[in-house]
């Protein structure tokens, strides 16, 4: 299964790691973009562990781990495509 990001979603991993370079360090901001990466390169070959999203019909919802987000993904036959990258205590993208 292959993984597609939206440009949508790596805007969302741009702004997340940017905010981190300038309100914490380059190293934070290094962790949480690789912990968000790995979290979403893990779901082949079991995408379908992760909870249907009551938010976003169509769509499966991966929390990442020790981080305040939450990954919404669409499951494909072949694709796994990221749709978002949202911070828990934002609005989530309708």
């Amino acid at each position: 299964m292959r993984i597609l990001w939206t440009d949508e979603a790596l805007e969302d991993l741009v702004e997340i790691v940017a905010y981190y370079y300038a309100n914490a360090s380059s190293s934070t901001a290094e962790s949480v973009e690789r912990r968000i990466i790995e979290h979403v390169e893990a779901l082949p070959p079991f995408p379908e562990r992760i909870r249907k999203s009551d938010r976003i019909p169509g769509a499966h919802e991966l929390v990442v781990n020790r981080l305040p987000y939450v990954v919404f993904v669409k499951l494909l036959s072949e694709e796994i495509v990221v749709l978002n990258v949202v911070h828990t205590a934002r609005m989530f993208p309708r």
